[in-house]
């Protein structure tokens, strides 16, 4: 880690009272200062599913990593970069630049948004159980063979409540706490407005947008920098 940089780690789609939420590492690098191979580094050792380098503040121009390698787009990745410059940085953006295109995002009550094209989002497998006791009894050992799978199940149809998991060991990804893109993919899928209850209690709200292409809400929490 360079000498003077600062990781701000911000929680994704916590709940109402700021509980659970994805953690995301947000590294300001205007003056790329930190080489690729750097950042690539820096995001295997943080371990988290995704960390954000803001390489322009004023155009809101990002690149993300996995622990892997660095990626197009993540959903929760956004939102976390858009509450960042909007909230903690205090400069307004309507737009963020990624690899993936210029992404909109806005805030919405109490949840930051972003909407995009479906085709630059990740590929997630969608499998759907019975019940939602069953997505929530699923251990990790029962998917190490799993490939960037969401496996969910309906707590109420009527209302768009779902139960979900995701596991991605293929992407260095164990389980993912929450998961926006795959979560407006399935929005999309259903045809609905989803209130999503992810991993161990965090909360995704997606809707389909035009065809082919889908939003994803959620609140943010700044844990530390």
């Amino acid at each position: 880690m360079q000498k003077g940089m600062r990781i701000h780690i911000l929680r994704v789609f916590v709940n109402d009272k700021n509980e659970f939420g994805n953690p995301v590492g947000i590294i300001v690098d205007e003056k790329h200062e930190i080489s690729f191979s750097e950042r690539q580094s820096l995001a295997t050792q943080l371990g988290f599913s995704e960390s954000v380098f803001i390489n322009n503040i004023a155009i809101g121009n990002v690149s993300i990593f996995n622990p892997k390698s660095e990626v197009d787009f993540a959903g929760q990745a956004l939102i976390g970069a858009a509450y960042f410059i909007t909230n903690i940085l205090k400069k307004q953006v309507k737009y963020l630049e990624c690899n993936a295109g210029r992404i909109a995002t806005w805030r919405e009550n109490d949840c930051t948004w972003i909407g995009a094209d479906l085709k630059k989002t990740p590929p997630w497998n969608h499998e759907q159980l019975q019940d939602a006791s069953q997505v929530s009894e699923i251990s990790i050992s029962q998917t190490k063979s799993k490939k960037h799978t969401i496996i969910w199940s309906w707590i109420s149809p009527e209302k768009g409540i779902i139960r979900a998991r995701t596991f991605a060991p293929d992407w260095g990804i164990t389980e993912d706490e929450a998961n926006g893109s795959g979560s407006m993919q399935l929005a999309s899928l259903l045809g609905q407005k989803l209130e999503i209850h992810h991993g161990k209690g965090s909360v995704i709200f997606a809707k389909p947008g035009k065809t082919g292409f889908a939003q994803v809400g959620g609140r943010v929490k700044e844990d530390t920098s």
